[in-house]
C-alpha cells in the first residue's frame, strides 16, 4: 500500500498544497481525501527538510603540512605592575648580619632553658594528674635579647606532640628572662628544648 503525503503551505495569495504519494507529480490524487486535485509545488528548502547536500569548493585544496613556530629569542621575564602606579615600592633591606651569641650568653640559655622543666609539673598540677600523663616532647623556642638585656619576641613551637598549656607557660618563662646587654647589638637566640621522659 502506497501512503500519500499532503502538506500545506502558507503564501501570501493563500492555501495551497502539495502531494507526493505514487504518481509523485502534479495531478496525483491521493486516497487521504485531500480533494479533488493536489497542485505540485517546488520542492521544500533547507531549512524545511534539515538535510545539508554536497557542495563542491572552489580553488586549490589547503596545505596538510605545518611550519613549526619561529623561534623565539629568550622571553623576558613578566613584570608586575604596581597597584598604585608609578614607581614600584623599595625591595625590603637585606636582614642585618647575624652577631654570634657570645659564648658566656650561650651558657646563660643552657641553664635557663632547664627551668622550662617546671612548666610541664605545673600543668600537670592545674589538671590534676602526675607530670608523666601531661604529652611535654620538644619544643623549638625563639627570642631576641635586646640592648638592654630584656627578651623580645618569645616564639614557642611544637617540633613533638606537646601539651598546648606547657607551650603557653614557657613562652610566658621566656618573655620574663633578663640576660646580661649584648655588646654588639641585640641577639636572636634558637634553641631546642626536650623535656625528661
Amino acid at each position: 500500500m502506497l501512503g500519500v503525503v499532503i502538506a500545506a503551505v502558507a503564501t501570501a495569495g493563500g492555501m495551497r498544497s502539495w502531494a507526493a504519494g505514487a504518481g509523485g507529480g502534479p495531478g496525483a490524487s491521493g486516497a487521504g481525501g485531500a480533494g479533488d486535485t493536489a497542485t505540485a509545488l517546488p520542492a521544500p528548502s533547507l531549512s524545511a527538510t534539515g538535510k545539508v547536500g554536497t557542495s563542491k569548493l572552489e580553488g586549490k585544496p589547503a596545505t596538510t603540512s605545518i611550519r613549526p613556530a619561529p623561534k623565539m629569542a629568550r622571553p623576558e621575564p613578566p613584570v608586575a605592575a604596581h597597584p598604585g602606579g608609578g614607581e614600584p615600592p623599595a625591595t625590603a633591606p637585606p636582614p642585618p648580619a647575624k652577631i654570634p651569641v657570645p659564648r658566656a650568653v650561650q651558657e646563660e640559655v643552657t641553664v635557663r632553658l632547664r627551668e622550662l622543666n617546671a612548666c610541664r609539673i605545673e600543668v600537670a598540677r592545674d589538671k590534676h594528674r602526675s607530670p608523666k600523663e601531661v604529652r611535654a616532647g620538644t619544643l623549638l623556642v625563639r627570642w631576641t635579647i635586646g640592648l638592654d638585656g630584656s627578651v623580645s619576641g618569645a616564639e614557642v613551637v611544637a617540633m613533638t606532640p606537646v601539651d598546648p598549656a606547657i607551650m603557653e607557660c614557657a613562652r610566658q618563662t621566656i618573655a620574663k628572662w633578663k640576660f646580661p646587654a649584648p655588646d654588639k647589638g641585640p641577639l636572636a637566640i634558637e634553641r631546642r628544648h626536650r623535656f625528661p621522659p
